[in-house]
């Protein structure tokens, strides 16, 4: 294969992925067809075949490259560092704030995950064991070490988990409705900021600048993968 060819298919194949998303996104997986992801894309049906073989293997692959993508250089065990160094508190509001900008930046995977988390299936089975779980195991140990220290409101941390997911996303991926509601714009930098400062509210986190006295430091581990 020469370097043109080598040029196209990789432009063949991430045009693939970025309409995979888009119909995905709006269809879920059981409303879409890799005939209408070829369309979408602009390209022969049989290409997308070519790259991927089946609708479930394109499926993986779209969520495997938004999350490898967003985690290359932040995963876990950066989370892990930052929790050991800042603190507890401190590091899941800046968690918070990452997550908000990824899902600014990426509004259809939380379109996509909303279909996905409606019924059982082994495409669930392996997006939580490969994804979710790992993330939420992590999420939950540092809102443990923020209540240990009194820098968190008590509760249930799965709960709280949840409840900050579902702040910071919920007027990104229904954001139509939202700015016509509201008048807001959820994606814009002011918008995203206030936005995390109301999950950090959630959470009881400090207000930003706000320093408690810490009790103790708890050490979080990034779970295993």
């Amino acid at each position: 294969m020469n370097g043109f060819e080598r040029t196209s298919n990789l432009d063949g194949r991430s045009r693939i992925l970025a309409a995979a998303l888009q119909v995905f996104a709006i269809s879920g997986f059981e409303g879409s067809s890799l005939r209408q992801i070829a369309q979408h894309a602009g390209l022969q049906h049989q290409l997308v075949v070519y790259h991927f073989k089946t609708k479930d293997a394109l499926w993986r692959e779209v969520v495997s490259s938004i999350f490898e993508d967003s985690w290359r250089e932040q995963g876990l065990s950066h989370w892990a560092d930052k929790v050991e160094v800042l603190g507890a508190a401190e590091a899941l509001r800046e968690m918070l704030r990452a997550f908000a900008l990824f899902t600014a930046r990426r509004p259809e995977l939380h379109r996509l995950l909303s279909f996905e988390g409606q019924a059982d299936s082994e495409r669930l089975d392996w997006l939580m064991e490969t994804y979710i779980r790992p993330l939420y195991e992590f999420s939950t140990a540092a809102i443990q070490a923020a209540q240990k220290v009194g820098m968190a409101s008590a509760g249930d941390p799965g709960r709280l988990h949840y409840a900050v997911i579902g702040v910071i996303t919920t007027g990104i991926v229904f954001s139509k409705e939202y700015h016509r509601m509201t008048g807001l714009d959820p994606f814009s930098q002011a918008e995203v900021e206030k936005v995390v400062e109301l999950a950090c509210r959630v959470l009881g986190l400090p207000a930003a600048g706000e320093r408690r006295p810490r009790l103790a430091r708890s050490k979080v581990k990034a779970p295993r993968s």
